[in-house]
Parts: C-alpha cells; structure tokens; sequence
C-alpha cells in the first residue's frame, strides 16, 4: 500500500498525458494527424483554434479548483469546504457578471472582478461562520454558503433580468463548460493559475503546519489566523481565475482532495499535486463527454461534475452525521 501511494503522482501524471492525448484527438469533427501540423489547413484551424484552447482551459481549470479545495478545507478544518460550496463561485461569477455589463470590451479585466467577488464572498462566509461558533464547524460553513451562495444568486438574477441580452451567456456560463472558448480569453488567467498553482504547492508545509491545530501551529512560531486568512485569499484567486472562463463549475474542490489524500496518504504538498492532477484529468474527462456525447450538439461540462459531485457530497454529509 505504501508503494502505491508513492507511486500515485508520477501515476496521475501519466493518467493526465494520456487523457490530454486523448482529448486532443477526439471531438466532433474527425482530423487528419497529418494535416494537422499542415499550417493553414482546415484540420490545423480547427486543431489550434478550438481543440487545443479548449483542452488548455479545462485542465487549468480543473487544476485550479482542485488546489482551491485542498486550501479552503485546511483553512477551514473542514472537509466539505470547496469553491462552489462556501460561496466563491457564486461571488465571482456576480463579478463577472458586473464586469460584462459594465465594461463588457475589457475582458482582460474579468479575472480582477473575479477575484473581487471571490474574495468578498470567502471574507463573508469566514466572517458568518465565526459568528454561529454554536453550530459544528461543518454546519457552521456549509450554513454560511448557502446564505452567501443566495444573497449573491439574488444579485445575480437582479443583474441578468436588466440586461436580458446577457442571459443566454449567463445561462451557461453559471453550470459551467468551455464551449467557444477563446485563445485571447485563456492567456491572463491561465498564466495567473500556473504561477499561483506552483505557490500553492511551495506551500505544502504550510497546510500540514495549519492541520496541526492551533496549539501547535502556534508552538512551531506561526500565527495560525494569518495563515488561514493566506491559503483563503491564495484559494479564492485560483478559483476566480478558472470562474473567469469556464464558469461557475461545481464539486471540483469538492471531490478531488479526498481522492489525492486517498491516493497519496496526506502530506500537505503531495495532496496538493495528487489533487491539481486528479481536478484536471476528471474535468478533462467531463468536458470530453460533453461534446461528444450528443455530438454534434453539445451539454455543459457542469452537468458531469455535478452528476459525481451531488453524491459525493450526500456521503461525505451521512458519514458525518454516522460519526456525530
């Protein structure tokens, strides 16, 4: 079992070649290998135009929710903690949705609203959540989210039914997927992600110092409110980065770093890794099966994510009340 584990990251690496390969050469529309590196051709259009853009977004995205998961849950002490849950989602997807209406040429400026609304709804649910220290730290959060979650789903439906021009592409972009995803949309937040994405994983220490517990987090000369308020802000900004352009895309955070910490044993920097490999290869894998599986039409990648994560989340909520 424990060369298993080690071998699960150089494992999940392979995984993920493959599936990238594998999402490349499969699609709607059959290539050519050759003519695909034929510049000028259909089939290197298509090929570099929508294929490859599109494979890009969904592991950034799928890497950036994942790590955003495993930071929020050790922030929080809780293991139901992710993007979508606690509110980060919906507060950057209300960003964004201000930013198109407000600035809607400025697209360059829709990681910087993200990141905004992230941020102002993670501070909200921390804040909420440290004000019910009556209920369990699970119930605390998760109540908190749904408050959060609401107030900006109210914003959000306000804002779209002023601009109804806009409500086709909130439609989508609120479930979640990549369909006419944009090279020019993809450089900022996927730069963004990868530099903030190799900090997260410098941080790895940081995350087994905070499981620790206060006490001994404060013994080793750290200050345990700063680094939780760190990995929260560092966790918000990954997940308004990938919200930028694939949308309000649920149960990534959620489901992968159980999954990296089954696979890997724990370990603050291993989960990390293990955790940014797995959310990419499931998203890869989700997005694949939205455009091909109703070919040549096309379903929401969130509609995948959502099919795993629901359940997930209905397990990890009976375990705990089976321990409680």
């Amino acid at each position: 079992m424990a060369e298993g584990r080690k071998l699960a990251i150089p494992i999940l690496g392979l995984v993920l070649v493959l599936t990238v390969l594998l999402c490349l050469a499969v699609g709607s529309t059959a290539l050519d290998p050759v003519l695909v590196f034929s510049p000028g051709s259909v089939d290197n259009i298509i090929f570099l135009s929508v294929r490859l853009p599109r494979v890009v977004a969904a592991a950034t995205a799928g890497m950036a929710f994942a790590i955003a998961g495993v930071l929020l849950q050790a922030a929080s002490g809780n293991s139901l903690a992710s993007p979508n849950i606690i509110g980060v989602n919906s507060g950057a997807g209300f960003a964004v949705l201000l930013c198109m209406c407000l600035l809607p040429r400025h697209f360059l400026l829709l990681p910087v609203a993200a990141f905004a609304g992230a941020l102002l709804a993670t501070g909200a649910v921390f804040l909420i959540s440290s004000l019910t220290s009556r209920l369990s730290s699970a119930s605390s959060l998760i109540l908190s989210g749904v408050a959060v979650n609401a107030f900006f789903n109210a914003l959000t439906s306000t804002l779209s039914s002023l601009r109804p021009d806009l409500m086709g592409s909130y439609s989508a972009f609120s479930i979640g997927g990549f369909a006419g995803i944009q090279t020019r949309t993809l450089v900022e937040p996927v730069i963004l992600i990868l530099a903030s994405g190799a900090l997260a994983l410098s941080c790895g220490p940081l995350v087994d110092v905070i499981s620790l517990g206060d006490e001994l987090a404060s013994s080793l000369g750290y200050r345990p409110s700063r680094l939780r308020v760190g990995m929260s802000a560092l966790a918000a900004f990954l997940a308004a980065c990938a919200v930028s352009y694939a949308g309000l895309l649920g149960f990534v955070g959620l489901v992968t770093p159980h999954l990296a910490r089954f696979l890997t044993g724990g370990g603050g920097r291993r989960t990390l890794a293990a955790s940014a490999l797995a959310g990419a290869i499931l998203v890869l894998l989700s997005d694949l099966l939205a455009r091909t599986l109703v070919s040549p039409g096309e379903l929401p990648a969130g509609v995948f994510m959502a099919a795993i994560g629901v359940p997930f989340l209905i397990i990890l909520l009976t375990r705990r009340s089976g321990h409680a």
